[in-house]
C-alpha cells in the first residue's frame, strides 16, 4: 500500500479481474446473496496466495423518485440545458432511478494462504466454483490490500450488468411507472 489512499483505491479497482462472474444477474424482486472467492498474491511474498471467501448481499433494487429538481440551478449552461432541466422539473413524476444496496456478510467470511502460483490457485478455485453449480458465485483476482475494493467493484459491475433486466421486469409488473 502506498501513502496515498486515493491512489490505492483506484489502483485496486483497476486491478480487479472478474475471472468467473455469477451466472445469474441480481434478483429484481428479492435480495441476492453472491458468494465471492477473491484471490490475491501477497505483497512482497511471491508464491504466497491469499484466498478470501465470503458473501455479498445485494438488496432488492428500489425505485426512487428524485424530488430535488426544483432546487437545481443552471448557471453557466446554455438555453438547451436550461430547457431540458425545466422539462425534468415538469416531468419529475415520470423519472425513476433504481437504487441497489449491498452488505458485506462477515458471518461467512474465511481466508487462507496457500503456496502456489496465482494462475494455478485461480484455476483450482474456478473449477471448484463451476463444480458447485452456484449460480451466484464469483471468482475474482485483485490486490491484497485494499482487497475490499474488489468487492465494491464486483457489486458495481453486477449492478451495471443487472440493471437492464431489473428495469424490464419492474416495468412489466407495473412497478416502475
Amino acid at each position: 500500500m502506498s501513502s496515498n489512499p486515493e491512489f490505492d483505491r483506484w489502483y485496486a479497482a483497476r486491478r480487479t479481474r472478474i475471472v468467473l462472474p455469477p451466472k445469474n444477474r441480481l434478483e429484481t424482486f428479492g435480495a441476492t446473496l453472491m458468494n465471492y472467492h477473491l484471490i490475491s498474491e501477497l505483497d512482497d511474498n511471491p508464491g504466497k496466495i491469499r484466498i478470501r471467501e465470503g458473501r455479498l448481499e445485494a438488496h432488492q433494487p428500489r425505485v426512487i423518485t428524485p424530488r430535488r429538481f426544483a432546487e437545481l440551478t443552471a448557471e453557466g449552461f446554455g438555453e438547451e440545458a436550461r430547457a431540458y432541466l425545466e422539462f425534468l422539473r415538469e416531468n419529475e413524476e415520470n423519472l425513476r432511478i433504481l437504487r441497489y444496496g449491498f452488505h458485506l456478510k462477515s458471518d461467512n467470511f474465511s481466508e487462507q494462504i496457500v503456496t502456489d502460483s496465482l494462475a494455478a490457485v485461480t484455476e483450482r478455485v474456478k473449477a471448484s466454483v463451476i463444480e458447485s453449480k452456484d449460480v451466484f458465485a464469483a471468482v475474482l483476482q485483485g490486490v491484497d490490500d485494499p482487497w475490499d475494493v474488489a468487492l465494491v467493484e464486483l457489486w458495481r459491475r453486477e449492478v451495471e450488468r443487472s440493471a437492464g433486466k431489473n428495469i424490464k421486469e419492474l416495468s412489466e409488473k407495473g412497478k416502475l411507472f
